[in-house]
């Protein structure tokens, strides 16, 4: 409809309708947040701008309403406790948005968090786009490029050095991160949770090591590497930490790097001579790969989901003849 105001410019009044489906509508308007996530009070008055929202969110497609609403609440509550208007043009901001997962979630669990921040960047998006016309914010990627395996000369020299250190807790500390790294495979959130109750031989002298945190399993330590793995752990007490057991902040990034930091040199090499803790897991990796082993056991013992995790290491791999490629695919016995 367009009309004329005192000034003699046209003025127009624009609307549109969209109707979402029965068994939708009614979840949106059944829905009610846990008293521990959103207090009824507040919920009362939050109410309606929140199934608002929920009906943006669901007709511009990105989740339904059962997944939606409890992150949609959530950030609704939040915004009412910093004082912001209840409009779904604020609370859906980017900054809003970002704001609140840095501050308002910092009471939830990570993977909670990750999962929280996704959906409501989400909306975020397809809020600007579908309401305001303005465009997402562009996305860059680069392509993951996985550090190099150590050659075998190179692994030699870093045994030599973590048996050639001054004090027997620094050689602990060198011999257990070589041993859990090259010869378990660990990455250092694994690494730094291993107590000595949990290094232990198993049959046939194998060593076992038993993995806990968010990927748990037991892994097999390579041959190369069983017999010093066991001589180190045997003195360390059940209960004890074996890397490091002085360090207090065991989920720290930087447990075994900053030890690391203090020891960079290789006697009789160049000074930039640097052990990294992924390093050693990828040549880990890298030489199952090469040994044939089953790609379902790397996988279980590396505590890796899927197998494109896998295909970084691809170009690592030995190149394989081909007369031998031949045999193998056409399956003559060896």
């Amino acid at each position: 409809m367009i009309d004329t105001d005192t000034s003699g410019r046209l003025t127009g009044h624009m609307s549109w309708t969209l109707r979402l489906e029965v068994a939708v509508s009614n979840r949106l308007l059944a829905y009610s947040p846990m008293p521990e996530t959103v207090p009824p009070t507040q919920w009362r008055r939050i109410a309606p701008v929140v199934r608002s929202m929920g009906f943006l969110a669901v007709a511009a497609g990105p989740y339904g309403p059962d997944a939606i609403m409890t992150p949609l609440a959530r950030l609704a509550a939040w915004v009412e406790t910093q004082g912001l208007p209840l409009e779904p043009s604020v609370i859906l901001d980017q900054s809003t948005v970002e704001r609140f997962i840095l501050i308002g979630c910092h009471g939830m669990a990570a993977n909670s968090r990750r999962t929280c921040s996704s959906q409501l960047r989400r909306v975020s998006e397809a809020f600007l786009l579908d309401q305001l016309g303005q465009h997402p914010p562009i996305r860059l990627k680069a392509a993951a490029t996985p550090v190099a395996p150590y050659p075998p000369t190179e692994v030699a020299r870093w045994l030599i050095w973590a048996q050639s250190l001054p004090t027997p807790a620094q050689r602990r500390n060198a011999c257990l991160l070589l041993c859990l790294g090259i010869g378990c495979g660990l990455a250092v959130e694994d690494l730094v949770h291993v107590q000595g109750q949990d290094i232990h031989a198993g049959p046939t002298g194998r060593a076992l090591v038993k993995v806990h945190g968010r990927r748990p399993r037991t892994v097999v330590c390579r041959y190369a590497y069983e017999e010093l793995l066991l001589a180190e752990a045997a003195d360390i007490p059940a209960g004890t930490y074996a890397f490091r057991p002085d360090w207090q902040d065991r989920t720290s990034k930087h447990v075994a790097s900053d030890w690391l930091a203090k020891y960079p040199r290789i006697i009789g090499r160049c000074d930039g001579a640097v052990l990294q803790a992924q390093r050693l897991r990828t040549t880990w990796l890298v030489d199952l790969l090469n040994a044939g082993i089953p790609l379902q056991v790397i996988l279980r013992a590396s505590g890796l989901a899927t197998l494109h995790s896998l295909s970084r290491y691809l170009v690592f791999l030995h190149d394989v003849p081909e007369a031998e490629a031949f045999d193998l695919l056409r399956g003559v016995p060896a």
